[in-house]
């Protein structure tokens, strides 16, 4: 019997030839530093971290993201240099604008019926470069190498993905344009 639930997830990704960019620092991170893990997914900005969803919920639960999303007008993101979280995950900043702050807000009180009080969290925009399979060890000699390398890049947001979990593998859902987009 198949599973009665899916796990979800929404972002915004970057157009094509910044994801590239990301990918090759990805596949760095497999190659000199053993962690694999986010070549998963493609790059992207989470907005609505992975929540689980009864599968009669899915429908209503696109509905109320595209009721934020179309009224969602296009918006610059500057990703700039690397951050870090703890000892297991390092990752691109995203210039925390106004805009990307005010979305994940609107997307918040849209979706509260439908989100864990744990998914509530505060924003930390970024793009996941290692994270999971990064020990300790490996971390801090990657660490010393990109805290102070540099990265630049901006684009303008003009869709949300939504991913949705296959129990394999996460696949693209749906993409929902920003408001006056095409």
């Amino acid at each position: 019997m198949a599973n009665s639930k899916a796990l979800y997830f929404a972002a915004i990704l970057p157009p094509a030839q910044i994801s590239e960019k990301i990918y090759n620092l990805k596949l760095e991170f497999k190659e000199r530093f053993s962690a694999s893990h986010a070549l998963k997914l493609p790059a992207h900005l989470t907005l609505i971290p992975p929540a689980w969803l009864k599968n009669e919920e899915e429908k209503t639960f696109v509905n109320a993201l595209e009721t934020v999303i179309n009224k969602q007008a296009s918006f610059f993101i500057t990703l700039k240099d690397f951050g870090h979280f703890g000892q297991r995950a390092i990752f691109i900043n995203a210039i925390d604008s106004r805009s990307i702050t005010e979305l994940h807000q609107n997307l918040l009180q849209e979706l509260t019926e439908f989100l864990p009080i744990d998914n509530r969290n505060k924003l930390h925009p970024h793009l996941t470069l290692a994270t999971r399979d990064l020990t300790r060890e490996n971390f801090r000699t990657a660490w010393e190498e990109f805290w102070n390398r540099k990265f630049d890049a901006d684009f303008t947001a003009t869709d949300l993905t939504l991913f949705k979990h296959n129990e394999k593998v996460w696949e693209v859902l749906k993409d929902i344009d920003f408001q006056g987009k095409g």
